[in-house]
């Protein structure tokens, strides 16, 4: 019984969230999501064969034993059974690990969904993995009870950064290449207090879908702020600063709850202190991690007084891979 080790990437996304839900994007006649992987690491352990079915996860404590593999989702670790399941060639034995908190807003049950799909079928990033990403949607979409979108699956199927375009039947992605001095004024700290996504989108989603003026004033601005953020991440990271925060009020007029008390008193002490150029939660909000640009030259400033805060910033920068097997 041969072990074989994959890592899957999680991802930030810069703009355009909940855009990616159908019908959202139709009716809007064309939307944008911008994100990118980011190398923080979900680790899966696998052998393919043996005698019955063994799933671990080290961060929960959990393990899960059964002779035959079950027809019926367990009571634990359903999101791992069910994709397992659909790859229709569970391993014998899978063990998880993943440095990133629960509820961090960094896409990571979607994430890891196409580690495991990928692990189970032997594909890393590429073209053949991002075609199987619908499959992942639709069996979120069952997990959750809740319409979902698929712009998290992506940057963990193909790597790097990503302008995804919801413009057809599928997504045609484009690779972006983030400026220099983007890149090292990024940084993303955890607010403490994990969110919810399901539950946030599909409030926005029923918004919109029922003709709610706000909602549907607030993400037509976040589809513009979307289109202007592809452009920008290349080429001019002060505008990239405003697009955060620009998205960051658009996201909080449909939802106050969208911005914590951390949030706001980051935002507070950067604007008196001058490091703080702009910032946005990643995902849904309400909780999990931020994403924030920092004036030139005063990142370590920020890094500082995020962890005088209680809120120390996360180790990690933007990868150009995705899933690959060690």
């Amino acid at each position: 019984m041969t072990r074989e080790t994959w890592r899957v990437p999680v991802r930030v996304d810069f703009a355009g969230g909940t855009l990616d839900l159908w019908p959202i994007y139709a009716m809007m006649g064309g939307c944008v999501t911008v994100n990118a992987a980011v190398d923080l690491w979900i680790e899966i352990g696998l052998t393919r064969s043996g005698q019955g079915h063994r799933i671990t996860s080290r961060d929960l404590g959990l393990e899960l034993r059964f002779d035959a593999w079950p027809t019926e989702p367990p009571t634990t670790l359903s999101w791992v059974w069910r994709v397992l399941d659909a790859s229709e060639t569970p391993p014998a034995t899978l063990t998880l690990h993943s440095p990133v908190p629960q509820g961090s807003g960094l896409g990571v049950s979607s994430c890891l969904g196409v580690g495991l799909l990928g692990a189970a079928l032997g594909l890393e990033a590429g073209e053949a993995l991002a075609a199987k990403v619908s499959i992942l949607r639709d069996l979120e979409s069952r997990e959750l009870q809740t319409p979902t979108g698929w712009q998290d699956y992506y940057p963990a199927a193909l790597g790097g950064a990503l302008a995804l375009h919801w413009d057809g039947p599928a997504p045609r992605w484009e690779r972006l290449e983030p400026h220099p001095a983007l890149l090292s004024n990024l940084v993303v700290f955890y607010t403490g207090k994990p969110h919810h996504s399901g539950l946030t989108n599909w409030e926005a989603y029923r918004r919109f879908i029922e003709g709610d003026g706000q909602t549907r004033q607030a993400l037509a601005e976040i589809r513009d702020i979307a289109r202007d953020m592809a452009l920008a991440l290349s080429s001019d990271p002060a505008a990239v600063a405003e697009l955060l925060e620009r998205e960051g009020r658009a996201r909080m007029s449909m939802s106050p709850a969208v911005e914590t008390d951390a949030m706001r008193a980051v935002r507070d002490r950067g604007r008196r202190e001058g490091w703080y150029a702009g910032m946005k939660p990643c995902g849904a909000g309400g909780g999990g991690c931020c994403l924030l640009v920092a004036r030139d030259g005063h990142r370590e400033a920020a890094e500082a007084a995020l962890r005088e805060m209680g809120l120390p910033p996360m180790d990690l920068r933007i990868t150009p891979k995705g899933l690959h097997k060690l």
